[in-house]
């Protein structure tokens, strides 16, 4: 894959975008593994924290987890943001190393699943791939590069210095970016070419078309504008996830659905992505600890009357 777009050279360094630089240049020093102990406990003890985020954090699990106690709850959310904090500083640590090298110290879990996602993109039948805020996003997305180049859908950061570096990093060794305002034409060629699509669908976004369907038991506005573009593109939807099983990242290569055509578009559009709102709950309960929690993940309901599906021209 060629290179992303050079930054914008009307757009001068901010105090953010200088903090970004400077903290991935101090990750080309810093021992990864140091990197998970220091970045655990800063998150251990932002977690401890009385703000909101933590506040909402425990809300959500004990509204997830009614079964549990109030130690467990406390236990995980502490866990959670220790999970990120990990995460985030592992993550700065090996910016600098070669996906191939990292993808070697993975483990892989439904190989006969990623099997045929390659042959079907071989074959020139691309694949929407679902992920979530679970696990190690980043890392899938760079290491499912080396294997076969996906573009990642996302929303264009606000600061384009900062968008640019982001750019940088998820688009080595085979991805690319594509904007949600890159608009539905665009997406449906990528699929329709062969390659990959992989987003994230684990968020409250009343601004995106969507759907509701049960996440841990409850009603939960999900974007269906991703399985709507694997529709019109008449490609299968794949749920894929990197976790940490104790002792290093493991893929998760889940199932394929391929979108029913025997009853109408939005029926469909709901169907699969329930289903793969579903699989991630699974995992979710597998490893509570390794989700976002502090996501306002039911903040809108039936009664809000969210914008429908819409479809448009391609």
């Amino acid at each position: 894959m060629s290179a992303p777009d050079s930054a914008p050279s009307n757009t001068g360094p901010t105090l953010l975008t200088r903090v970004i630089s400077t903290l991935i240049a101090a990750g080309r020093i810093l021992p990864p593994r140091f990197a998970w102990v220091l970045g655990g406990s800063v998150g251990y003890a932002f977690g401890c924290l009385p703000m909101r985020d933590q506040r909402r954090c425990r809300e959500h699990l004990a509204r997830a987890f009614p079964e549990q106690n109030q130690a467990w709850i406390e236990h995980t959310a502490r866990k959670a943001f220790r999970h990120v904090g990990r995460m985030a500083a592992w993550t700065l640590a090996t910016l600098h190393r070669p996906p191939q090298v990292l993808r070697r110290h993975c483990a892989w879990h439904g190989r006969t699943n990623m099997a045929a996602t390659r042959a079907a993109q071989l074959a020139g039948k691309g694949t929407l791939i679902l992920a979530g805020h679970l696990g190690n996003w980043e890392l899938l997305a760079r290491v499912t590069g080396t294997i076969m180049g996906a573009s990642v859908l996302g929303k264009r950061m606000r600061n384009p210095a900062l968008d640019h570096i982001v750019r940088q990093i998820r688009g080595e060794h085979g991805n690319r970016a594509l904007y949600q305002e890159d608009g539905v034409a665009a997406c449906v060629r990528e699929l329709r070419s062969g390659q990959l699509m992989a987003t994230l669908i684990d968020q409250d976004i009343r601004r995106l078309a969507g759907c509701f369907v049960p996440w841990f038991g409850h009603p939960a506005y999900t974007p269906s504008g991703p399985v709507m573009l694997a529709l019109l593109a008449r490609a299968p939807v794949q749920s894929v996830h990197c976790l940490w099983d104790g002792r290093r990242w493991a893929m998760h290569w889940g199932p394929r659905w391929v979108i029913p055509r025997d009853c109408s578009r939005d029926e469909a559009v709901a169907m699969v992505t329930a289903q793969a709102t579903a699989f991630q709950e699974h995992l979710v309960r597998l490893y509570p600890e390794q989700w976002v929690w502090w996501h306002k993940r039911w903040r809108t309901q039936p009664s809000d009357e969210p914008s429908a599906l819409c479809w448009p021209k391609v």
